[in-house]
């Protein structure tokens, strides 16, 4: 510790002496807070602090520390009281030392204190020769300054610790800290793993490895915070555990192990559905084989009865009625509907029967269809499709397990069950009322529209219909389509459309180049049209009329025979049975054509019927009629499935779906 004595401090001294025997003696001790040579020659920052000794005792009785700060332009002197500063000035009383305050605070006060922190930090070698220096200068820094006398000490400050520092630079400093522990491209905080571990550059300033990269290989390769040269090859990692960064090892195991468990499962599935993919392709091979072997057996068995007559081991008409009545459906259970429901669909490759109906959410008005499941007859979900209501129903019999639907909102969708999202929107000019599959070509889809017209549409081209048939006769709704593949061993040769409308029935023969029309000798208001693959029959229903005093369901055998020069074919069909039911129809209801469970050589036919509020079963072998199937309601449509070798029938009505089994 450095100090010196002015020699004015004795006069002071005196003179406390001589004026009272009560009065105390003053000792000031002016100390600066600047450790810089050229500071030093005008103090920024002198600490003052007087000190009142009682005379007769010895002892101290008052103390009071006072913080000059000297403006270096000019001679005016600011007194701080315990490190505040105060704007105002300060005029002692008589018995303390007299400090006058001219200005304000000197603006550039905050910069140089900063400078002397800074300067404050150096070794301490150096700091003992400038507070040496320090106490020189000090020793001549009262009588510079009017009004202050007395006793004037220089102390050395022994560490950096020791100098006073602002709350201001106490807080950046704590701010500056909370900056260095992010990245500052990004501001995230830096890892010891993965792309956003820890870095640095040559020029030593830290960031995250992914960011750096990016900056240098867009920015020229300067650094982003002192702007030096830099490049890629500059960048090292840094293996601190000084610095706060993010554990993400965990994490980047767990993402690691998690997209290879995404790679299996997609090469699962893909091999599941390669597999699904061979077994129905071996499915329906099979299928074809045993459809062959049956239409043999049966041109078979039809060549032996014309050579030889009827055996009389041959059952009659009413033995075969007597033994398909002996076998009939019974009730199983029944699944009650929100109401306004109206088709029925089922998709054989997923085991899952589709409703129509309202959607029970009025939050989200509009159509759709509710999926129940086959094989426990256990409703699933609601599949919102259409905004208005629903007119027709297929499935494309794909594993993919595609709806194609029909409305009246002008549109026709496909929607695929398995996602239960819509994949495919067409737009027509009119409403749809009826809609089918190409079953050669699962592309092309079809929609008959309520004026008479069909429209083609190909999958792979979506902005627009691909052709357009229009009815060769009067345009009336079509209220049913069924497409017919070709088949050069049935009656009917040629491939095409079954068209169903108000005003009868019309085939379209399906060319190489175009489709043909054919008018069906059909009369009467249509309301349902099936199409059976497998004998190649057709089921029209009609309604009752002027001509006709109740409801006919007509079964018919399409037929075809070259006519012309050109080779050409003329399409027609003739009725083999008529089944006739009640006198009263108001409803399109849908009728069904399909094999017996019991007889795989038989063909039923189940319709609704409204008198009755019953569903009919005849045998379209015999024509005889087989069940009365009761229901709580019109029947507006019927639906026949199997799964795991039982069969069953569904029929529906407005707030009910009744499920039958054959027995």
């Amino acid at each position: 510790m450095a100090e010196v004595v002015e020699d004015d401090s004795m006069d002071v001294e005196e003179q406390s002496h001589h004026d009272s025997p009560q009065a105390q003696r003053r000792r000031t001790v002016i100390q600066s807070t600047s450790t810089q040579q050229t500071l030093l020659d005008h103090p920024d920052v002198i600490s003052v602090e007087e000190t009142d000794d009682d005379e007769e005792d010895g002892r101290s009785t008052s103390e009071r520390p006072i913080e000059l700060v000297r403006d270096g332009d000019s001679d005016n002197v600011i007194t701080v009281d315990e490190g505040e500063e105060e704007g105002e000035h300060d005029e002692d009383d008589e018995d303390e030392t007299d400090v006058e305050d001219d200005t304000g605070a000197d603006p550039d006060a905050g910069a140089r204190e900063e400078e002397a922190q800074q300067l404050g930090n150096l070794g301490t070698t150096e700091g003992v020769h400038d507070t040496e220096r320090q106490a020189t200068t000090l020793a001549a820094a009262p009588a510079s300054m009017p009004g202050v006398h007395g006793h004037i000490t220089s102390y050395v400050r022994n560490s950096p610790a020791e100098f006073k520092t602002s709350p201001r630079r106490t807080a950046a400093k704590v701010e500056s800290d909370e900056d260095s522990d992010c990245c500052s491209i990004c501001f995230e905080a830096w890892t010891n793993s993965g792309n956003h571990r820890l870095a640095s550059l040559k020029c030593g300033h830290l960031f995250g490895q992914s960011c750096i990269e990016k900056w240098l290989k867009g920015q020229g390769g300067k650094c982003p915070q002192c702007n030096a040269k830099a490049k890629k090859g500059d960048i090292r990692v840094i293996f601190a555990k000084t610095v706060k960064m993010v554990d993400t090892t965990d994490r980047d195991r767990a993402v690691r192990e998690l997209e290879r468990e995404k790679q299996l499962r997609r090469k699962v599935e893909l091999e599941a559905a390669q597999t699904r993919l061979q077994y129905e392709l071996a499915l329906q091979e099979c299928n074809m084989i045993r459809t062959q072997l049956d239409r043999e057996r049966q041109r078979k068995a039809q060549a032996l009865t014309s050579v030889s007559g009827p055996s009389p081991s041959q059952p009659s008409c009413s033995q075969a009625s007597s033994s398909q009545q002996a076998r009939l459906y019974k009730f199983d259970s029944s699944i009650p509907l929100k109401g306004e429901s109206r088709l029925l669909g089922y998709d054989a490759q997923h085991g899952t029967l589709v409703v129509s109906q309202a959607s029970p959410n009025q939050l989200f008005p509009g159509f759709g269809v509710k999926k129940i499941s086959a094989m426990d007859l256990r409703s699933m979900q609601y599949v919102s499709v259409h905004s208005k209501a629903i007119r027709d129903i297929c499935f494309s019999g794909r594993v993919d397990g595609l709806m194609l639907t029909a409305s009246i909102d002008k549109t026709l969708k496909i929607t695929s069950l398995m996602s239960n999202t819509v994949v495919q929107t067409y737009h027509t000019p009119f409403p749809v009322w009826a809609c089918c599959w190409n079953q050669e070509d699962n592309n092309y889809v079809y929609a008959g529209l309520q004026n008479g017209s069909v429209l083609v549409f190909d999958q792979r081209d979506t902005t627009k219909y691909v052709e357009e048939l229009s009815p060769p006769r009067t345009r009336c709704p079509i209220v049913a389509i069924s497409y017919v593949p070709r088949d050069p061993s049935s009656s009917l040769r040629c491939g095409g459309l079954l068209l169903g409308t108000l005003r009868g029935g019309c085939f379209w023969e399906k060319t190489s180049t175009e489709y043909r029309p054919h008018p069906l000798p059909m009369e009467g208001s249509c309301t349902s049209l099936k199409f059976e693959h497998t004998t190649r029959h057709c089921l029209a229903s009609f309604r009752p009329d002027k001509n006709h005093n109740s409801t006919r369901h007509l079964l018919c055998e399409l037929e075809s025979r070259l006519v012309g020069e050109d080779g050409r074919n003329q399409c027609s069909c003739h009725v083999m049975h008529t089944f006739y039911g009640g006198s009263t129809q108001k409803l399109l209801t849908r009728s069904a054509l399909f094999t017996s469970p019991g007889d795989p050589g038989q063909i039923l036919v189940c319709a609704g019927d409204e008198a009755s509020t019953s569903a009919q079963l005849w045998s379209a072998s015999t024509a005889a009629w087989l069940q009365k199937i009761p229901t709580d309601g019109p029947v507006l449509d019927v639906c026949p499935f199997s799964i795991n070798s039982k069969h069953q029938l569904s029929v529906l009505t407005d707030k009910l779906l009744r499920i039958y089994s054959w027995t």
